[in-house]
């Protein structure tokens, strides 16, 4: 036994050197003790783990800096080795994984002590492969079946196997053949009845409300004789009067009856179209059926007698809204985003169309043929709205540009675009029609002028504070301009003074995203909300 004799134990005597005498009889437990508490001390000092409270929920996390290329070229040895040195400089140990290097995780976790300077652990997995690793896949190279003829049936390709391999030719016994056969045929089942259904669906409507006890014999789209409009000052909500419940899916759209709003349309992820009376018994009076995909845009005329329907059926049905029957369909090839009746009086025969294809159709109700094509965005078209008296009309898409168009001219008068804008999923037009706003999807609410058919950026609003990037959020003006609401994908409404841009009111509508807002044409206060929780909200 070799002990040191530098404490208490040893006779100081004089100033010469320290001696190690030897002495197997003396009891040295107290200096293993004390060399184990001083390793506890400067490895409690090394983690930081005394004298402080937990900053992360699982202990202690202390800041250490660290080479940026070390900590790469460890994190891709762990990954394709199975073994990594901590890129910390003052604790130089190994990491194994359990799965790649089962011996050395056996060897660490028994209490092996292994050296990092091992030649072993000196890959560098930046540098290129490995002598070892080449050889290696050299050697499989050299016993791969060779691939044949490509011309051949014979070709094997990159699929080839090695030549040592043997594969075992599985076969199903009759029983499993049997069930697969069966599975088979069910299957077919359902992919013909599925397209049965198809072609002998017919869209219908269903009323739920007797229309002379709710509407005392009048015509059903015919506005109550107290319902007037009036110029008026707008207010924003402040609680919920009334839920809509009926929907088995999200809400997708809804719309007001034009001009009186006693009427409005919600469109669902359910296939169905539900017509809702707001300002009576405020309940759902009828439920079209035309759909066998979910809903994605609703427009009405001017009148309110037709609106029209596009869902990912690849459909569009014009409806007549007094009778609840279809008029025209329009069988598409790609899905519809969007669609908008041009709100002209002698006009109103025709509408655009902007789907997937990148390409906005313009078609006649009357025959249900398509009469133009604007063809220049390079991405799918979210959004269309006219301006300038229904002259021109502005287009968004996912390309993040804005394109101005004449009505029937397919030619671009005007490309708007900036490496700082975004894609516009919903927009809006103020009253007064002198400006246009849109939902960018970088939470942030654009706003154009659009005085005198001009068609220019106003940089100084700018509507922020909701958040709604991934999600078509719908935007919606007060009827005397003076706020501006939209929906976020939080569930939450909130309304802007449009003039100082300043944020008034959040309120929290809906479980989940909130995707369309519209405020009400006539009443002052009163707000519709819709949202991907299924429900609707009426807010005064």
């Amino acid at each position: 036994m070799l002990v040191d004799y530098s404490d208490d134990e040893q006779e100081i005597i004089d100033n010469k050197p320290k001696s190690i005498l030897v002495n197997p009889e003396v009891d040295c437990s107290h200096l293993v003790k004390k060399k184990e508490e001083e390793k506890a001390l400067e490895l409690s000092k090394t983690y930081n783990f005394l004298g402080q409270k937990k900053n992360h929920l699982t202990g202690n996390v202390e800041s250490i800096y660290y080479n940026d290329a070390v900590f790469e070229e460890q994190f891709h040895k762990f990954n394709v080795y199975g073994f990594a040195v901590d890129p910390n400089e003052r604790n130089r140990r190994v990491i194994a994984c359990n799965q790649k290097q089962e011996q050395l995780s056996s060897l660490m976790k028994e209490g092996y002590d292994v050296d990092a300077a091992d030649p072993l652990f000196s890959k560098n997995v930046l540098a290129g492969m490995h002598k070892e690793d080449k050889l290696k896949q050299q050697e499989l190279k050299s016993n791969r079946v060779k691939a044949n003829d490509p011309s051949k049936g014979e070709f094997m390709g990159p699929w080839a196997g090695q030549q040592d391999e043997q594969f075992e030719n599985i076969q199903m016994n009759e029983e499993q053949q049997q069930l697969l056969d069966q599975l088979e045929e069910q299957r077919k089942q359902k992919i013909d009845e599925s397209k049965k259904q198809e072609e002998n669906f017919v869209p219908y409507m269903e009323q739920h409300v007797s229309q002379t006890e709710q509407f005392g014999g009048r015509q059903f789209i015919a506005p109550p004789p107290e319902l007037k409009y009036v110029d008026h000052t707008c207010y924003i909500p402040k609680r919920c009067i009334q839920t809509f419940h009926g929907h088995t899916k999200g809400v997708q759209v809804i719309k007001f009856f034009p001009k009186f709003g006693h009427l409005m349309l919600s469109g669902s992820l359910d296939n169905k179209i539900k017509m809702w009376d707001i300002i009576g018994n405020k309940q759902c009076v009828r439920t079209y059926y035309g759909h066998q995909g979910a809903l994605r845009d609703l427009n009405f005329s001017n009148d309110g007698r037709t609106f029209l329907s596009a869902a990912y059926d690849k459909k569009i049905l014009v409806w007549d809204t007094e009778y609840g029957k279809v008029t025209q369909t329009i069988n598409l090839q790609h899905f519809p985003y969007c669609v908008r009746l041009n709100p002209d009086p002698a006009k109103q025969h025709s509408f655009l169309l902007g789907s997937s294809d990148k390409r906005i159709k313009q078609f006649d109700i009357r025959s249900g043929q398509q009469t133009l094509v604007y063809d220049e965005h390079l991405q799918a078209i979210n959004t269309i709205t006219y301006f300038n008296q229904n002259r021109k009309f502005v287009s968004s898409s996912d390309d993040k540009k804005l394109f101005i168009w004449e009505f029937g001219i397919p030619v671009v008068i005007k490309h708007i675009s900036d490496p700082e804008m975004h894609a516009v999923t919903a927009t809006a037009v103020n009253p007064s029609g002198l400006n246009w706003v849109g939902q960018q999807s970088n939470n942030l609410i654009i706003v154009y002028d659009t005085k005198a058919g001009n068609f220019r950026m106003n940089r100084k609003k700018n509507f922020k504070g909701h958040v709604s990037a991934g999600y078509a959020c719908g935007v919606t003006f007060s009827a005397d301009g003076q706020f501006l609401a939209s929906g976020d994908s939080e569930g939450r409404v909130f309304f802007w003074d449009w003039k100082t841009a300043k944020s008034y009111r959040t309120i929290q509508a809906h479980d989940n995203v909130c995707i369309g807002v519209e405020w009400h044409p006539i009443e002052p206060s009163k707000v519709v909300t819709c949202g991907w929780d299924g429900v609707l909200k009426l807010w005064d």
